[in-house]
């Protein structure tokens, strides 16, 4: 019966964050708020320490998004490259280590590539400005860091509060 509960957690969790990945596909307004809403969806499983049922959840999640966000693939791509992954490389992280300044460190070179992945990526859909290709990776750099350190901060916390929420409800 532990596992059914685990699976369902899991399938709940995978259900959430695709509706939100296609608010956030087709609201162009909602689609950073979305990917933040499925990224904390991943978190359901991670608070029952089932690291398999967050994998599923992140794969089935990203597999299932496709054939629902034609043309809008920048934020799946976004889910996949980090938003997605994130909350199971802080479960390893905090669970592993409590060092909290060299991780974010290393974490926040992973968004910043991240970014420049999906900058990269995306350019070719854009017209190409020489005045801004100087000024965008600094900006990507800069801000990607900033945004970076209190987008940590925030998903730590609300990794704490989804695991207190689900054991109150004892899911």
């Amino acid at each position: 019966m532990k596992n059914g509960k685990l699976i369902a957690l899991s399938a709940i969790s995978t259900a959430l964050g695709l509706i939100f990945l296609i608010i956030g596909a087709y609201f162009p307004v909602f689609d950073l708020s979305c990917l933040f809403i499925a990224s904390v969806a991943v978190m359901l499983p991670l608070s029952k320490d089932s690291v398999k049922g967050a994998f599923l959840t992140y794969g089935a999640t990203c597999l299932l998004t496709i054939p629902f966000v034609i043309g809008r693939f920048d934020v799946l791509i976004l889910y996949a490259l980090f938003f997605g992954a994130h909350p199971i490389a802080n479960y390893f992280l905090i669970r592993k280590n409590k060092t909290f300044g060299a991780l974010t460190f290393v974490k926040a070179i992973w968004f910043v590539g991240m970014l420049f992945f999906a900058y990269y990526l995306l350019s070719f859909f854009i017209i190409e400005i020489e005045v801004l290709n100087k000024v965008i990776p600094l900006a990507i750099i800069v801000f990607g860091v900033a945004f970076f350190i209190v987008y940590d901060l925030v998903m730590i916390r609300f990794q704490k509060l989804t695991s207190v929420i689900v054991k109150k409800l004892k899911l």
